[in-house]
């Protein structure tokens, strides 16, 4: 592991204090948690315009597609994030092996605990980072299925789960990782419809930070040889 020196002269981007959220809506004076659920309610709190298919099968799919993220893929992106870039961050904000440990072990969620124990010290020489990138490749390509059938993620109008996997894809695009879907037709012209809604210029792009993009950019490129190799094997 690189413990970098407090006084070498580091990028801006290594000087970012990353923080643990946990997504969360307040609305009537109620919190509600969790980022599928707050989807699910808002969908139910505001019905116009509406946000699940009409037909039962069509609703149980799009539920499907968002109970996989839940199921696996929200820690995969997590191992894939900080296994390429936000590593970096705690290592120079912590200084010590010591002291990382200890942030690890602070951190109240014990499946997010397990994950950056996991990738913080190997980065992408860590097992568990080879079977997020496996897990990743896997998800593209059964999405690109769904997505050569209708164009929105089980229907033919967009949904909750489009909305749900917006930020995990958008994630592997920022860690330079959309040779995932090279080839892909469905995928990326879905993905490139996605990017093109108001709702995701407004939810998603207006609130990226440059500092973090840079990071994710350098990294990710210098990660790409190695996340081949896991692909190939």
């Amino acid at each position: 592991m690189d413990l970098r020196r407090g006084d070498q002269q580091q990028p801006s981007y290594l000087k970012v204090n990353p923080k643990g959220l946990v997504p969360a809506l307040e609305h009537d004076g109620e919190i509600i948690v969790e980022s599928n659920i707050i989807l699910d309610y808002l969908n139910e709190a505001f019905p116009e315009p509406p946000l699940l298919p009409e037909a039962p099968l069509d609703r149980a799919r799009v539920r499907w597609w968002m109970k996989r993220l839940d199921d696996g893929l929200h820690l995969d992106i997590a191992a894939l994030s900080f296994g390429i870039a936000f590593r970096h961050q705690l290592i120079q904000r912590c200084g010590s092996v010591e002291a990382i440990a200890q942030h690890i072990s602070a951190m109240p969620d014990p499946y997010m605990r397990e994950v950056q124990r996991q990738v913080v010290h190997d980065g992408i020489e860590s097992p568990r980072f080879a079977m997020a990138v496996l897990q990743f490749d896997k998800a593209v390509r059964d999405l690109d299925r769904e997505l050569g059938r209708h164009p929105w993620i089980g229907g033919n109008t967009l949904s909750l789960a489009d909305i749900a996997y917006a930020p995990y894809v958008t994630r592997l695009e920022h860690l330079q990782m959309h040779g995932l879907w090279e080839g892909r037709r469905g995928f990326t012209d879905w993905y490139q419809r996605l990017k093109g809604t108001p709702g995701y210029q407004a939810g998603l792009a207006s609130w990226f930070n440059p500092a973090y993009l840079s990071l994710m950019q350098d990294m990710g490129s210098e990660a790409l040889p190695q996340i081949a190799k896991i692909l190939d094997a």
